[in-house]
């Protein structure tokens, strides 16, 4: 298999976060761990160089394919039908990462790893696609699948990929009089420098994936958004506080909760949410024990692949 050719199409950004670029480029370092030629494409407008290797940074606005690859993925929440019929016309087998059946897509493997992908979104299976759902074709970074740290009397505060909304401070200012040291992830530079006074507080800004998942590991509790971070979360056995910042989290935020991926829901939008956060928070860590859904496994990306490669040989 290693004369594949591979392509990855994603986005991430200021108002996008950086959930898909993160699932995406797990797989994307898979690929090239199995000696396929592959080539990463990201929709953005934050250059995430520092952080991730190889980036062609393109719009899906603008979109066009002169290539042809033996396989594409694509992970997107913004790109238009003509794009994802583009990919499937220049690929042999086009992959589709979906969070909640955006679209009819054409031909190909759809990805949903959704708890319910199947009972929400897939309950007639289409003969058109394959189709890998659920909690088991999860991707998780492998410095998360390999971690092993112990807790510490800490909060891991992640808002997603820069804070749009500006929450951190207030997050932070309802929970002032907790005694607790609190780690929180800034990746915009306007927020590092109103937050980085705060004496009780580290900032981790731009931090590294070691960095990142390091806190991430040792803390006792977590605020994040309802996103990829829950996963990690879960996967790490760490309670967690969801709040919704878009659309696309909202409709994953119940089964978040139903299926103990994180155990708490703060709904932003309601007039005492800082009080509601607090009282949350203060509940899960007096808690003596928080039952976590243990269904996340590090096989996923071999998986995936397993099933890429058996589909490109019937083709």
């Amino acid at each position: 298999m290693k004369e594949l050719t591979i392509a990855f199409f994603t986005e991430a950004g200021l108002q996008r976060g950086m959930g898909h670029l993160v699932r995406s480029y797990t797989l994307y370092r898979k690929a090239l761990s199995l000696g396929l030629r592959a080539k990463f494409y990201l929709d953005s407008d934050i250059n995430y160089d520092y952080k991730f290797q190889n980036l062609h940074y393109f719009s899906f606005d603008s979109f066009e394919l002169h290539e042809r690859y033996n396989i594409i993925f694509i992970d997107s929440y913004i790109a238009s039908i003509k794009t994802y019929e583009k990919i499937a016309k220049n690929s042999t087998l086009a992959v589709y990462i979906d969070d909640y059946a955006r679209l009819d897509y054409p031909h190909g493997l759809i990805i949903n790893f959704a708890p319910d992908a199947k009972k929400l979104f897939f309950q007639e299976e289409k003969k058109k696609y394959n189709y890998l759902l659920g909690l088991s074709y999860l991707v998780l970074r492998e410095e998360i699948l390999t971690t092993q740290l112990e807790k510490k009397n800490q909060l891991f505060i992640m808002l997603g990929g820069s804070d749009v909304q500006g929450l951190s401070q207030d997050i932070l200012t309802s929970l002032d009089n907790l005694q607790i040291d609190k780690i929180i992830v800034c990746n915009n530079k306007e927020i590092f420098d109103t937050l980085k006074h705060d004496k009780n507080t580290t900032l981790l800004y731009q931090p590294t994936d070691n960095e990142l998942i390091t806190y991430m590991a040792e803390s006792r509790l977590a605020i994040t958004t309802a996103s990829m971070s829950v996963y990690e979360l879960a996967y790490l056995k760490i309670p967690t506080i969801i709040i919704s910042v878009a659309k696309n989290q909202m409709i994953g935020m119940q089964q978040f909760l139903n299926h103990k991926l994180a155990s708490k829901f703060v709904d932003i939008k309601e007039d005492n949410w800082q009080e509601k956060i607090m009282a949350a928070t203060t509940e899960l860590l007096n808690k003596k024990e928080i039952i976590i859904n243990k269904d996340i496994t590090p096989y996923a990306s071999q998986k995936i692949f397993q099933k890429v490669f058996q589909l490109c040989k019937k083709s």
